[in-house]
This record gives C-alpha cells, structure tokens and sequence, in this order.
C-alpha cells in the first residue's frame, strides 16, 4: 500500500488495458500522463480505482475499518504522513446531514499538482470508499459557473479530452447505508480465553486505527468501566498496556511478509509514527522490528534450506 505497491499495480493494468503505453522504468505520473493524452482523462480515475485489487491487503483493510468515510480519509491523511508523501489530502468541508465532504489535493512545498495525479487520487479514494462498503458514491469537480460537474457515479456531460480548470478540489458525496463489513474472527486472538483481556484484544484488533477509551471498549463488551478497569487489574494488566500489546501482537503477525514494509506494519497496527512503533516494540521484545525481521527470514532460510536434508531418509553423518 505504499507508493511502490500502488505503482505496481498502475503498471499492471496499464500493460493490460494500454498495452502500447510503456511502463518499464518509468514513475507513476509520467504513465498517467501518458494514458490521459491518448484516452482522456477517465481512464486515469479508473487507474486509480483499480487500487481495489488490493483489497486483501493490511494496510487497505485497516483504512476500510473505519466507520465513516470521513473517518476513512482522515486515515488516508495520516497515512500520506507516514509515506512522507509530498501531496496530501486535506478537508474543506464535511456535512454529515447530507453526507458529503469537499476534499483539497495540495502540494505541502505550495507547487502546484499536475491534473492526472489529482485524478489518480480522486480514483484511489473512490476505491477505498468502495471497498470499505459505502455505496451511492458520487464525485464532483466544481466548473468556472460553479456549477458541479459529476466525474463518477453519475451521468458525466464531460468530453474525454476536457475538464473543468481546478481539478485539486474534489466533492464526494454517499448513501446513508452501508454494506456491512466481514466481521472479525475470534480466532484471531491467539491463546484467546474467556478471560476480559482477552476479549478486548479481540474488540481492538478488528480496528486497531481506532482511537480507543476505556468508556467505549466497557459499552462494547457490555460492561461498566469501573468492572472492565477492575477485571483488568485482577488479571494482572491495564487498558493502556492491553492496547499497546494487541498493538504489538499484530505487528509481530505482519512482520513475516516480507511484501509488506516497516511503515505499512507501523501504520495499520494503529502506531503514531515509526519512532513509536519501534520504542514500543522494543519494550515488548527487546529487540527493534528490524531486527526481529531479519531474525524471522534467517529463520526461514534455515528452514528451507535443512528440509531437503531432513527428507533424504538417513540419518546425518560427522
């Protein structure tokens, strides 16, 4: 889910669907220019909507966990900042009564953003919205007259080859209705029991991005937060530090796919940064996640390389 999981799969539909377009060597906006000059600029939205791919993927699913689309972009946000992204997504506005939001694609040097990246991001969105189950999704661009011009989810008047002057400012709207996400296995708890704590790692790991208190975590499990702050204690351990080791369980999980990199661990394990996942994840393991990692491939490669010696039938020989 960082920017070399989403170039590579921008590269592998566009070898698909624009085989005369080349792709090898090339950056991301160089590609979609590339497209936009010989198809227009609706296919670079639905480049950017084939981010649905993905859909399996940690770090998407920790953005689709979120139970607002409003939510759902702020944990985009946070996520550019953990890219250290040069663009990024801000909000203008947000009306939850007729539910929609106006989005502002900026250049955080103050540079200005070339058309297709906006659409791009325009496209991402989309598929994380789509993916995380809202439907009756509509996106605007506002024309010179003021007036909404519908890019998706509606009847576009637009010619392929033309758009309205600002494409950085972006209006989503959506149904009330959501389709409801997978629920969380239990057994994704491991050593899971009857007992509280357990049954709060199992709330929090279905959203580890969500910010978390005592009061809600007690309405959740049915309980008062004097009884959940007290069944805690008796079990030997806080609200606050079952957080950070549910935190760092799922870490730990993610740290043997190897498709995935330190920040993607980092951020759909609900840290506030890298130098927070890291000083927590010490704590816990005496050892930083890096090295952990390195540990878990050596591992590997010992495992893979005794096997055929074990399958051999005799016993070794000094």
């Amino acid at each position: 889910m960082t920017s070399a999981a989403l170039s590579a799969v921008l590269k592998a539909v566009v070898a698909r669907d624009y085989p005369g377009i080349p792709t090898e060597g090339r950056d991301k906006v160089a590609i979609l220019q590339d497209v936009m000059d010989a198809h227009g600029w609706r296919p670079v939205l639905e480049l950017g909507r084939a981010l649905r791919a993905l859909s399996s993927h940690p770090v998407l699913r920790a953005l689709c966990a979120a139970r607002t689309p409003l939510q759902t972009v702020e944990r985009w946000s946070t996520l550019e900042r953990f890219m250290h992204s040069r663009h990024r997504t801000r909000l203008v506005e947000h009306d939850l009564a007729r539910a929609r939001m106006t989005l502002r694609h900026v250049a955080i040097d103050g540079g200005r953003i070339r058309v297709v990246n906006d659409l791009f991001i325009w496209g991402v969105l989309i598929a994380i919205l789509e993916t995380a189950g809202f439907t009756g999704l509509k996106v605007s661009l506002a024309s010179a007259s003021g007036a909404a011009v519908v890019i998706h989810g509606g009847a576009s008047r637009l010619a392929p080859r033309k758009l309205p002057a600002v494409t950085d400012v972006a209006t989503f709207s959506w149904k009330p209705a959501r389709r409801a996400p997978a629920p969380v296995s239990e057994a994704s708890t491991k050593g899971a029991t009857g007992q509280v704590r357990d049954r709060l790692q199992r709330l929090m790991v279905g959203d580890l991005l969500h910010s978390w208190t005592l009061v809600e975590s007690a309405q959740r499990l049915a309980l008062s937060r004097r009884t959940l702050q007290r069944a805690l204690q008796e079990e030997g351990t806080t609200f606050s530090e079952t957080l950070q080791r549910s935190r760092v369980d799922a870490a730990q999980g993610l740290l043997g796919d190897s498709s995935l990199t330190l920040t993607d661990v980092a951020f759909c394990t609900g840290f506030s940064d890298q130098a927070h996942f890291t000083r927590t994840f010490r704590r816990y393991n005496d050892v930083p996640p890096s090295a952990l990692r390195e540990l878990m491939r050596s591992a590997g490669s010992l495992r893979l390389s005794d096997g055929p010696a074990r399958r051999g039938g005799g016993p070794a020989t000094r």
